[in-house]
């Protein structure tokens, strides 16, 4: 008679603690190699978006669409790609890579990592193409060009527009120039959040009359009512170039249906031909660098005081 010895209960959990491990240890180079899959994905797109963007620059056809976008806004080309990628940043090894002419490494073509999700867009701008991730990235030259001139600003305003600046966090139900703002971004895609301006103030007049210039200051910092007379760090763009500075807090219509929390209006003097601001630093990663070390000081104290700045040589 043949003895049938089935397995232990003992060797059966050995067997099972056995697959265990080995899932344990397999799923992560799974995922990272079903990642890999996705960003070779999200490059061809960018790619095929670079090709279009460019034909369509070198023929001057301001008409043509990408997705169904009409690719030509204010002088600039632009495609924008939905990424599929799942994880901030690469897991695919870069060095050396390029899209069309753009080299990974190029910090001015080649701007900032991928975002989970995020978008990514190829420029043309100054017979140069721009690839941007969409990741790391804020407000600078390349995507302050979609909302911030003044012919985009007049034609969103209204010519008869009654004040300097507009406002993040203003109530749409005033139906002020933030209302025009957010009508405008919502129809072109521009979602200053994607850039990590959770707070922001344009300065689109100055001395009575639209700047030719415009300025945006923006923060990452978000806002509530109990932040009155904070300052938060707050970086500035205008025309190419980039200040650095911080920024009061304060509560408008208190207590109303109209109360909401913003930059102090006009905290900084623009003008056409003088300003208060210094808009000192040429280079972006600079400035983002002073940017990012106001924003330890904020974390740390819960505002920025003059010594910070002083520190950081801001006068």
């Amino acid at each position: 008679m043949l003895n049938r010895k089935g397995f232990t209960l003992g060797e059966l959990l050995i067997v099972v603690a056995i697959t265990g491990v080995l899932t344990v240890i397999s799923l992560p180079v799974f995922n990272g190699q079903m990642e890999k899959s996705r960003e070779a994905k999200d490059l061809t797109n960018v790619r095929n978006a670079y090709a279009e963007v460019l034909v369509a620059a070198m023929t001057e056809d301001t008409t043509a669409k990408y997705k169904g976008e009409t690719m030509y806004k204010s002088g600039t080309y632009v495609a924008s790609v939905k990424l599929s990628q799942q994880f901030d940043g690469w897991d695919t090894d870069i060095t050396g890579m390029q899209v069309g002419g753009v080299q990974a490494g190029d910090y001015t073509h080649w701007q900032n990592r991928p975002k989970a999700g995020g978008t990514a867009k190829v420029y043309y701008k100054d017979y140069q193409v721009y690839i941007n991730r969409g990741g790391e990235d804020y407000i600078n030259a390349i995507s302050a060009s979609e909302f911030l001139t003044k012919d985009l600003l007049i034609s969103i305003l209204g010519s008869s527009y009654g004040f300097n600046v507009v406002n993040s966090n203003e109530p749409l139900s005033q139906k002020g120039g933030t209302y025009k703002f957010e009508e405008f971004a919502k129809a072109n895609g521009v979602d200053l959040k994607q850039y990590g301006a959770n707070t922001w103030q344009i300065y689109a007049k100055g001395d009575g009359q639209f700047l030719d210039q415009p300025v945006i200051y923006w923060s990452t910092v978000e806002l509530n009512n109990t932040m009155d007379k904070q300052f938060i760090p707050i970086m500035g763009y205008r025309d190419g170039k980039y200040d650095v500075y911080r920024a009061e807090i304060i509560t408008y219509n208190r207590g109303t249906a109209k109360e909401y929390t913003t930059i102090k209006n006009n905290f900084v003097k623009i003008g056409n031909t003088s300003s208060v601001a210094t808009f000192e630093y040429e280079n972006y990663y600079e400035a983002l660098d002073i940017y990012n070390k106001l924003m330890l000081a904020y974390e740390a104290n819960g505002t920025v005081t003059t010594d910070d700045l002083r520190i950081h040589g801001i006068k």
